[in-house]
């Protein structure tokens, strides 16, 4: 069905705009052509889907007079294209890599989305959430140009990085083939990993294949996609991280490079072509930060050190780690067998005894470590060392940790 945005005019350009409208990203394409359009003045607007666009009578309009320009964001059949490439009617193609069109030079203009740029996002993000032990990226089905220009950008960004990327590849066969391949290539993949996927259903593949093998997301493998398609969170059960497309932006520049065509239909220049780079990015459950377990004990061990001075509480540690009370217990258990409120106790313990054998009083110490009273001091010495501070000074033998 074909749709009109304002009434005939003879005045002005007929121009039909390719585009599906059955998805968020072709919907966000066309409201940038209608953003654009707004400053144009002498457009009548006709726009068709993709598996309209067809024979001979795709290039007139309505009322049977041909377009003056095009914008395609998604290729018609092979006659119509054909058709276009051998005329010289001013046409914008949207990622759309047609060898029969790229062999013209004249009225004609390219809108690419820098994929690049989304494939440095994608790894960019993942490095900043956690520390992995491998990178994986897995290609679209079936395989397109875009796919592997993201996967250049985000090998060189996580090898520069000093991690490995390794590539799935579907096979194009049946989808329960497809399904078995993954789940054994995340099954062998080093953990924790880095994974893209080349758009968000991809993504959602891979979340589904790491539940199906028991394997953690986001704190064994993360995961990032692109397109931000709010429908295949549902599909894996949690948001995913997503590289957001300037698909508005493509859609204004579409209109401005069809608007110079229409103006200047002797041009005969540079081949134009306009590279859009990625928005922004969405922060999902998929790449929640995930820090090792090494690492978050780390992170408050050197905190508890450097605020040693003043009474600190397991609470406090949790919160400047940002995780659950449970996760932060269960990691100083594991690295360092013992609880945060002992690893507190000791840190306070250590410095008390230094300043101590510094020569500082008891009361001086017990003021700077903010204790109740010198007694407090004396009481807390003993149970966390095994001895007083007087028999010493402090060095005595050191004994399990304490309360303070």
């Amino acid at each position: 069905m074909r749709m009109k945005a304002k009434a005939k005019n003879k005045s002005c350009c007929n121009v039909l705009a390719v585009y599906s409208l059955q998805h968020f990203s072709g919907r966000e394409h066309f409201s940038g052509v209608l953003d654009g359009m707004a400053g144009t003045g002498d457009w009548q607007l006709e726009t068709i889907s993709p598996n309209l666009f067809l024979g001979r009578d795709a290039l007139v309009n309505s009322e049977g007079e041909p377009y003056d320009g095009m914008i395609i964001s998604m290729p018609g059949s092979d006659e119509v294209m054909e058709k276009i490439a051998k005329s010289r009617l001013p046409t914008v193609l949207v990622d759309i890599p047609d060898r029969t069109l790229a062999a013209r030079y004249d009225a004609v203009s390219w809108v690419w989305t820098d994929n690049a740029d989304i494939g440095r996002r994608a790894a960019r993000h993942l490095l900043e959430h956690g520390e992995y032990a491998a990178a994986g990226y897995i290609h679209e089905v079936p395989d397109r140009f875009y796919s592997h220009e993201r996967l250049t950008a985000f090998r060189q960004t996580m090898h520069e990085s000093g991690c490995e990327t390794s590539v799935f590849s579907p096979d194009g066969t049946t989808t329960a083939r497809y399904l078995k391949s993954l789940r054994a290539w995340l099954k062998e993949l080093p953990k924790p990993a880095a994974v893209m996927a080349a758009s968000d259903m991809r993504a959602a593949d891979v979340i589904n294949a790491c539940r199906a093998e028991g394997i953690a997301v986001p704190s064994k493998v993360a995961v990032i996609g692109v397109d931000c398609d709010v429908s295949q969170h549902a599909r894996c059960g949690m948001s995913i991280s997503s590289v957001i497309l300037n698909s508005r932006m493509m859609g204004r520049e579409a209109v401005r490079e069809l608007e110079f065509l229409l103006r200047h239909p002797k041009y005969k220049g540079r081949v134009r072509e306009s590279l859009i780079p990625a928005k922004e990015i969405f922060a999902g459950e998929s790449t929640a930060r995930s820090t090792t377990s090494a690492r978050l004990v780390e992170t408050a061990v050197k905190f508890i050190n450097m605020n040693c001075t003043r009474p600190l509480s397991t609470n406090d540690i949790v919160a400047y780690l940002g995780c659950s009370r449970r996760l932060a217990e269960l990691r100083f258990s594991q690295i360092l067998g013992t609880t945060i409120h002992a690893a507190i106790a000791k840190a306070r313990m250590e410095e008390a005894r230094r300043l101590l054998h510094n020569g500082k009083s008891v009361d001086a110490v017990a003021k700077e470590l903010q204790f109740s009273s010198a007694n407090q001091l004396y009481q807390a010495y003993k149970r966390h060392f095994g001895c007083t501070i007087r028999s010493g000074r402090g060095l005595c033998k050191t004994g399990a940790p304490g309360g303070s």
